[in-house]
């Protein structure tokens, strides 16, 4: 009966694995190219010929396609793509953003994970290599900054603000995406990966407003001390030590205009939104030496306490991974907010009202 019951318990355990092939089937597919190569229906054969891939691997890989749909099979031992599961991993309609977030999982997440036990009992962590995983994370980074960005929009309208900084910018896809709505606002991006900010430069040659330079954001001022009416605060604070996080924000009062704000995204931990995903994200950061915890409510609210901001419109843009924006600013320029419904989320926005003229006096 033991035996019986042991058995019993590993099949449950196998089928639980099943989840996992669609993720690793469509990243060995993306990353190969294979599912435009069957994007006819193809004998495995032919594909085998064409590509020089050995034909057992691509057997086998074709396979699990048939089991999680990926892949139909047609008459004569060929297969064919399901452009309805896998259209985003395709030719010209191919979203990078999907691909980014595949190779993200596959290379980075997972790894690490299965790293547990050796990085628990040796006490040594892993170590996130910037230069080699920075560009496919600034690309995941973009796309979950997108859910936020109609609330930035709204806010820039409103306070007519004329300066924007992105501390840790990545590619730069989210002040391209400002700058093409605002192009009297001018807007820097600063990142420490040297190779993503001549990415981003490169990719933001027709917007003359957007400028990019290397830095530590921890360290970074602006030209002259001038000050600025908008950071952003995006999807770092994984990257900063939670010791260092109100050093980093004391450091910004002194570039931020009184009336000005700082834009927070970022994952929470220990919230009731996504609380699986977010937990599973905050191990994979603490297994490294130069990545952190992730922060939760209370530590947010406490360091803008203690630095002096007023932190509000806390809200959850993607539930699912528990990912939060929220503002802060150097003083008291809230009183009054309304409710909007945008992008599927709950947003609190700033009333008009609360942002007058005299508000946007320049001051030093």
């Amino acid at each position: 009966m033991n035996e019986w019951i042991n058995v019993m318990q590993a099949r449950k355990w196998m089928k639980k694995n099943e989840s996992f092939l669609p993720s690793w089937h469509a990243y060995v597919g993306s990353e190969l190219g294979l599912f435009d190569e069957f994007e006819s229906a193809r004998t495995v054969e032919a594909i085998s010929e064409k590509t020089g891939y050995p034909h057992d691997l691509l057997a086998s890989w074709v396979k699990v396609g048939v089991a999680v749909k990926h892949l139909k099979k047609r008459p004569n031992d060929r297969y064919r793509t399901s452009k309805r599961r896998c259209a985003s991993l395709m030719g010209n309609d191919a979203s990078p953003g999907v691909k980014a977030l595949l190779k993200e999982m596959m290379e980075l997440h997972f790894p690490t994970m299965l790293q547990y036990p050796v990085i628990m009992k040796s006490q040594e962590r892993a170590e996130f290599n910037h230069d080699l995983h920075g560009e496919v994370v600034a690309e995941t980074s973009a796309l979950l900054e997108h859910f936020a960005i109609k609330k930035i929009k709204k806010m820039i309208r409103d306070k007519k603000v004329e300066t924007i900084v992105d501390l840790g910018c990545g590619h730069g896809g989210y002040l391209r995406k400002l700058a093409a709505e605002f192009p009297h606002v001018q807007m820097t991006g600063v990142d420490i990966n040297q190779k993503v900010i001549d990415r981003a430069r490169e990719l933001s040659e027709e917007f003359p407003n957007v400028q990019f330079e290397v830095g530590d954001i921890n360290e970074w001022k602006p030209a002259n001390d001038e000050k600025v009416d908008v950071v952003l605060l995006h999807n770092i604070f994984h990257y900063i030590h939670p010791s260092s996080r109100r050093g980093l924000l004391n450091h910004l009062h002194h570039y931020v205009r009184g009336q000005g704000l700082l834009s927070v995204i970022t994952p929470i931990n220990e919230t009731e939104h996504g609380e699986a995903f977010s937990s599973a994200f905050n191990s994979f950061f603490v297994a490294h030496s130069n990545l952190f915890s992730l922060p939760n409510k209370n530590e947010l609210k406490e360091i803008s306490e203690h630095c002096s901001y007023d932190l509000f419109d806390l809200d959850p843009v993607i539930k699912e991974g528990s990912w939060y924006t929220c503002w802060m600013s150097p003083s008291s320029p809230v009183k009054e907010m309304k409710h909007t419904r945008m992008a599927g989320s709950s947003e609190q926005t700033l009333a008009t009202s609360s942002f007058d003229q005299s508000e946007l006096t320049r001051s030093s």
